[in-house]
This record gives C-alpha cells, sequence and structure tokens, in this order.
C-alpha cells in the first residue's frame, strides 16, 4: 500500500465548513491529544511503517506472536459486524479490513489520531474500488472524546487493534463506550480485537514485541485483560459476546444502555 497520499483535499484541514466528505473535529481542533496518544498515534507517520504494516504486523505478528491468524479469525469477525449503512472505523491503521470487506451499501467514516493513516486508507479503498472519494469521510478526532455534532448515527463501529495503543488501564480506555454509545442506532453493533497483557500465555516472539511494543510508547497493555473489558462493555451494552484467540480478545457489543 502507498504509504503517501495521492489525495490533494485534506478535509480536516482545509475547508472552513463541513461537506459531504468532510466531518471538522472542533475538539481535537481545541484540545491537544493527550501526550500518550499523541505519541502512539504519530508512529503512524512513519512512511515505512505503514509500507510493512499488513504484511508484519497482521500476516507475521498476528499469526506467529498472537497466535491468532488474521485470515482465520479477526477478518472474519470483522467482516461479520460491518452493517449496511453508516460504519464508523476508528483507528484506521493501513485500511485493511475494509479492503477486505464487501462494502456494498456502506458508507464509511474514517476516524484517527494521524492525518498520515487517514488519507492512505482512504486512498487504498478508493484504488481498489471499495469506495467512492465523495462518500468517505474523514474525521481527524482523538476518540476519547465525543465525536462532534455533525457526526451521523452509525449502524456498525469497528476498533481493531486499537484498545491496546491507548494510555491508562482497561476502565480508563473503555470510558470511549460511554459517549460511543450515543452515536449507535438501537439496532448498531460495535465490535473491536485488542491484545491482551494480562491472564493469556505470551509465547517468546510476543513477549519481546510486548516488551518492545510498550516501552517504545505503541502500546500500553500489560494489565488489559479479558474480565475487565468484558465487564466494561456489559456496563455500556445489553448484549455482549468475546472469545479470546491466543492471546487476542475478540469482542461486539449491541443494544446500547442509553
Amino acid at each position: 500500500m502507498a504509504a503517501t497520499s495521492t489525495l490533494t483535499q485534506r478535509p480536516v484541514f482545509t475547508a472552513p465548513a463541513a461537506s459531504a466528505n468532510m466531518i471538522r473535529s472542533d475538539a481535537t481542533d481545541q484540545m491537544p491529544s493527550s501526550e500518550a496518544s499523541a505519541r502512539g498515534a504519530a508512529i503512524y507517520s512513519q512512511s515505512w511503517l505503514l509500507t510493512i504494516y499488513d504484511w508484519w504486523v497482521l500476516g507475521i505478528v498476528s499469526t506467529y506472536a498472537w497466535a491468532c491468524s488474521v485470515p482465520n479469525y479477526t477478518l472474519p469477525w470483522f467482516r461479520r459486524n460491518v452493517r449496511q449503512g453508516q460504519h464508523l472505523d476508528i483507528g484506521v491503521g493501513t485500511g485493511y479490513y475494509l479492503a477486505q470487506t464487501d462494502l456494498t451499501g456502506v458508507q464509511v467514516t474514517l476516524a484517527d489520531l494521524n492525518q498520515d493513516a487517514l488519507d492512505a486508507t482512504k486512498d487504498r479503498l478508493v484504488a481498489e474500488g471499495k469506495v467512492k472519494a465523495e462518500d468517505t469521510r474523514c474525521l481527524l478526532h482523538d476518540i476519547t472524546r465525543p465525536l462532534p455534532p455533525s457526526c451521523p448515527k452509525f449502524n456498525s463501529m469497528s476498533l481493531y487493534y486499537l484498545l491496546h495503543c491507548m494510555p491508562g488501564p482497561v476502565p480508563a480506555k473503555t470510558a470511549i463506550f460511554s459517549h460511543l454509545k450515543h452515536n449507535l442506532t438501537p439496532d448498531g453493533v460495535i465490535s473491536g480485537a485488542s491484545i491482551l497483557g494480562q491472564d493469556v500465555r505470551h509465547n517468546l516472539f510476543g513477549r519481546l514485541i510486548m516488551a518492545f511494543g510498550n516501552w517504545n510508547g505503541m502500546f500500553d497493555n500489560r494489565a488489559d485483560n479479558a474480565v475487565d473489558f468484558d465487564s466494561a462493555l456489559r456496563e455500556h451494552f445489553n448484549e455482549v459476546e468475546t472469545q479470546v484467540r491466543g492471546v487476542i480478545f475478540l469482542w461486539r457489543a449491541s443494544k446500547p444502555k442509553v
């Protein structure tokens, strides 16, 4: 995937008013992200990482360090939980999951702290014919804060390989559900996958990746565990389904408690 965006329009920065493919995040513009969140997101500005992400993270590391094959487990979980209508993808990475999913009848909004990741993901989806540029919106936003009022209600949301990158303990990470649930339709679904640090058995490869990721600020997940995540989800949603594959916590939730 190309690491440098070919788009000439950067919706968040260039226009003073919202249009069909732009959502302006006033919360981000006025209140900078935490240092830890910004440091984790800045990693995705490195072009080499965006170039090798699918092969290295979703291929080698997910299979051999996390013992959770993306084609066998994570990708089917993602596909199962994308609904027709409005879909919000939070923490877009390279757009791999969306690019591998049938998006017929789906209007995509991409949300991330990193403009390079947003541009690269939108470029990829447009180039592969998954979406139309004019129908795909980008939101430069710190997801720890409520979404802008201009956001629609979403039929589905996805947060894949995001929570383990967020700073703080599980209660701090899962506080995002207290506002995200208000942007979900009554029959909508929110799903994701995250690397656990506690109550799972990491192999040597996984321990090395964990040590490096937590050292350089890419991860903050040594205390992340399935019990706390499951409990937090049930505080905000009436229906919750979770499972652990290898060291990956797969989850989906619906029927928000509002």
